[in-house]
C-alpha cells in the first residue's frame, strides 16, 4: 500500500476522506469527526472510512499470524 511519511498541512487534514492514527496502545484508530465536524464525504462521512479498514485488517491478520502464533522450539 503506496504511503507518506511526512508532515500534514492543516488544509490538507481538514479536506481529507479519511483521518487516523497509529499507536503502539491504541493500533489504528480511525478519526471520524474533527472539530465536531464528520470527517469525509458523503456516504462515509462520520464513519471510517475504507482505507481504514483495509489497514486494520491487515493488522489484525499480522497479529494473529505473527504476534499471536505459537512459539517454535
Amino acid at each position: 500500500m503506496p504511503h507518506e511519511v511526512r508532515p500534514v498541512a492543516e488544509s490538507e487534514l481538514r479536506s481529507a476522506e479519511e483521518i487516523w492514527v497509529t499507536s503502539s496502545s491504541r493500533e489504528v484508530l480511525s478519526i471520524t469527526t474533527l472539530d465536531e465536524r464528520p470527517v469525509g464525504a458523503r456516504e462515509t462521512a462520520g464513519k471510517p472510512g475504507p482505507v481504514f479498514k483495509r489497514v486494520y485488517a491487515l493488522y489484525q491478520e499480522y497479529k494473529a499470524r505473527v504476534m499471536r502464533a505459537p512459539a517454535h522450539a
